[in-house]
């Protein structure tokens, strides 16, 4: 068992991403020596399992029995995210882990490195990156419309106003890419705060509140135990923001001065981007590495 386990997850839909996210890996060498590669299956096709496993992946089931209320066939993808809590229980060997969602990819070696090393360095603390960049230009710009009015209807319908006042105001973490260490009780209270959480009914904002309950409770439970190391936005720059662009040897950069290249690509969004982002060449290797089904597939 690795000492550090990358886990990732997706259904088929999101397959010709995760394939681009594990060929980035690849491509770059990024996994350090005690670090392993997983995938936990919401149900693609026995083919794509199979080129997992050849590209050196670990390839599990979901244990919908685990999950308990939580495995809701209704909950659909969102599976992918109320899993994560669990990690520990599926991989009861592995003393950190590193989640990154299917729908990034990185380039160059250094994400998956820092993440992991910091993590196994910094044992009490969550190592995470806020939704906050300098080129975030529109975001920036209506702050207040889109950072604090938009984050206060979760938190205060998830909670309540008292804790809308204390947590609006500050940028949201993104539990897109993260890392812990196993026995962090802070899994333990995160999975309690999910489970606590999906179990109401919102009414009309049912489907929206569930979309973002366990990544809100992961903040609201960091802001209360001050768990958080803040990572540099470079290693989950959200596309949705911010477009960045490739560069002549085509490297993918912030495009705002002084135009750092970007450690992992966040496709964020997917469902309502892929279009532009696929005009833009933003997936892995510019989505070369797609088959034209592939394409047309994801474009549904």
């Amino acid at each position: 068992m690795a000492e550090v386990q990358v886990v990732f997850s997706c259904d088929e839909n999101y397959f010709p991403l995760a394939r681009g996210l594990v060929l980035s890996i690849r491509a770059y060498n990024a996994l350090p020596s005690g670090y392993g590669l997983a995938f936990i299956d919401l149900g693609c096709a026995p083919e794509h399992l199979q080129w997992l496993r050849e590209h050196g992946v670990r390839v599990l089931p979901l244990d919908l029995n685990m999950l308990g209320p939580l495995a809701n066939s209704s909950y659909g993808h969102l599976r992918a995210l109320v899993l994560r809590p669990f990690l520990p229980q599926i991989f009861p060997d592995a003393k950190a882990f590193i989640w990154i969602d299917s729908d990034m990819w990185i380039q160059g070696n250094a994400a998956i490195h820092l993440f992991g090393s910091m993590a196994l360095a910094h044992p009490k603390k969550l190592l995470i990156c806020p939704e906050w960049h300098y080129s975030y230009v529109d975001l920036n710009a209506g702050f207040i419309e889109h950072q604090v009015e938009n984050l206060r209807k979760y938190y205060a319908g998830l909670y309540n106003d008292k804790v809308a006042k204390l947590m609006e105001g500050r940028p949201l973490l993104n539990a897109g890419i993260f890392s812990l260490v196993a026995d962090h009780p802070l899994w333990e209270a995160w999975k309690q705060e999910i489970l606590k959480l999906y179990a109401r009914n919102y009414g009309d904002n049912d489907g929206r509140m569930r979309h973002m309950a366990e990544q809100t409770a992961l903040n609201v439970l960091a802001a209360r135990n001050d768990l958080t190391v803040p990572v540099d936005p470079l290693f989950n720059y959200m596309c949705m923001y911010a477009l960045p662009a490739r560069d002549n040897a085509g490297v993918v950069r912030v495009t705002l001065p002084p135009s750092f290249p970007v450690h992992v690509v966040h496709l964020s969004l997917w469902s309502q981007r892929k279009q532009h982002y696929l005009d833009k060449g933003l997936l892995f290797d510019s989505g070369k590495y797609l088959s034209e089904p592939e394409r047309a597939s994801i474009l549904k």
